[in-house]
């Protein structure tokens, strides 16, 4: 374990940075007598609430009661945006919390590639620089000897890349299959429940579920995007979004939904990744599973993939998709394992 404070700069102060917070308040004392793991958060930055930064550490408390509004920052303030943080801070790890644009990943990209120059590592709950430039994002981080890791961008808190790069090691990966979105996994859920497809969909809103961009879930660009990550993460292949069929749920009627069950099946939007030599298929699609299937007893929020490999058959891990405390825990293992020195 390293010795050095950790000093911490978020960009985003959501959900997630919120639920990490907590967890490093209430785990402070924990981590570094178990961990060695030591740490103050310098800077928080948004959009619309501006620009926090106190070298020394802001004080973890006050950043919890600013969690229960929404009025802008007050205390220790800096003229600055995103970026001029980002190179400006004396923070030591970025962790990027923005928006998502699955189009052009910025601002997220341009962050990434500030905290590499001015040597931060780079901790990212944000999916667009993993599934849009990866390849780019690794080799900055290996040029300047810094990190770039990403366990919050698929299945929130559940350990999948730790999970394969440490438990699975030395098994070969042939197929990765799951479900990788708890919006549609919910929605389908309650549609067996003799809710309509609009009931669901509302109530997935009202429990915020859902994205912004609604599409983003229904549609499946958010699964197609974590199926690119979890290739190029865990597999070594540069994947992009354009090489993944996408299909969302939208398509699925109450009508689909009282058949499968007649059937003894159901239905879920499944990521499918299949490895053939120097090939890869990739697709996102709705599926009508036997009951049997693990997948098929996934339900509400819950995600789950199942790594079917040379060595161990299939793998299956569940856990949940969404959640402050739970994406912020992927955060804190990430943390952790910059404390470590290595990736293994």
């Amino acid at each position: 374990m390293t010795s050095a404070k950790h000093l911490i700069a978020l960009v985003g102060f959501g959900t997630v940075a919120q639920g990490l917070c907590q967890i490093l308040h209430e785990k402070r004392h924990q981590l570094l007598t178990e961990y060695g793991f030591d740490f103050e958060i310098v800077a928080v930055t948004t959009r619309s609430r501006g620009t926090m930064y106190q070298p020394q550490g802001l004080s973890l408390p006050s950043l919890l009661k600013l969690a229960q509004t929404t009025a802008g920052f007050t205390d220790d303030l800096k003229d600055w945006d995103t970026k001029t943080m980002v190179r400006n801070s004396n923070a030591t790890v970025i962790v990027e919390l923005a928006h998502t644009d699955l189009q052009t990943a910025e601002p997220a990209l341009s962050h990434c590639r500030a905290a590499f120059e001015t040597g931060k590592h780079v901790v990212s709950g944000n999916k667009g620089p993993a599934a849009l430039a990866y390849v780019e994002m690794n080799k900055l981080a290996a040029k300047y000897g810094k990190f770039f890791l990403n366990e919050a961008t698929v299945l929130s808190g559940t350990p999948v890349f730790s999970l394969v790069k440490k438990t699975l090691a030395g098994n070969k990966i042939h197929r990765i299959r799951g479900i990788l979105n708890g919006a549609t996994n919910f929605i389908l859920s309650e549609m067996e429940a003799n809710a309509t497809y609009e009931q669901a969909l509302d109530a997935a809103e009202n429990l915020g579920y859902l994205e912004a961009d609604k599409a983003a879930d229904i549609k499946a660009y958010d699964a197609q995007a974590k199926l690119t990550i979890l290739a190029n993460v865990l597999l070594g292949m540069p994947l992009q979004l354009k090489d993944v069929k996408r299909s969302g749920i939208d398509t699925i009627s109450n009508s689909d939904i009282k058949t499968a069950k007649h059937q003894n099946m159901r239905w879920k939007l499944i990521a499918t990744l299949t490895v053939q030599g120097e090939n890869i298929h990739a697709e996102v699609k709705p599926e009508k599973l036997a009951l049997s299937d693990p997948l098929a007893q996934v339900m509400g929020t819950q995600n789950s993939i199942t790594f079917s490999t040379d060595l161990l058959g299939d793998v299956t891990i569940t856990g949940p998709g969404a959640g402050s405390i739970e994406t912020g825990y992927s955060i804190l293992s990430d943390l952790l394992t910059i404390n470590t020195g290595k990736l293994s």
